[in-house]
């Protein structure tokens, strides 16, 4: 029975077929919905008048929860502004190694059909090599 071996998505249940991804998505629609309803709860608790500050003298007048979600977004952008060049980075270097798999892959099946050379195997004076350390091999 595939919903008694752990590790398995499926959990039978008296002829009900209940997937654990299904029960995870409901949990998370669950969570949206109830910080949704936090957050509304908030907003509405708020509605007060606030000035805001700013430079050379200006001033904006909105309602605190207003200056709030305008924080929040700004947080957000400047968060995603400092993981960008980081992410570009990472998909440029993803899309070089995918378009060089293919010849990686050709010559790793030709040194493999060849035996290996017994130079290779041999230590190196008198101590053997050591293949997990990383670093330079003194």
């Amino acid at each position: 029975m595939p919903g008694s071996l752990p590790g398995l998505a499926h959990v039978r249940r008296r002829g009900a077929n209940v997937t654990l991804p299904n029960r995870m998505k409901l949990f998370a629609w669950i969570v949206r919905i109830v910080v949704f309803v936090l957050l509304f709860v908030l907003a509405l608790r708020n509605t007060a008048e606030a000035s805001l500050q700013l430079f050379f003298n200006a001033v904006w007048h909105a309602p605190l929860i207003l200056i709030l979600f305008a924080a929040f977004v700004l947080g957000a952008v400047a968060a995603l502004a400092s993981v960008a060049p980081n992410l570009m980075r990472q998909r440029m270097e993803l899309a070089r190694l995918r378009r060089a798999l293919p010849d990686a892959s050709a010559q790793a099946s030709v040194s493999a059909a060849s035996p290996p050379s017994p130079a290779a195997a041999a230590p190196r004076d008198g101590k053997p090599v050591p293949y997990n350390v990383v670093g330079p091999k003194v």
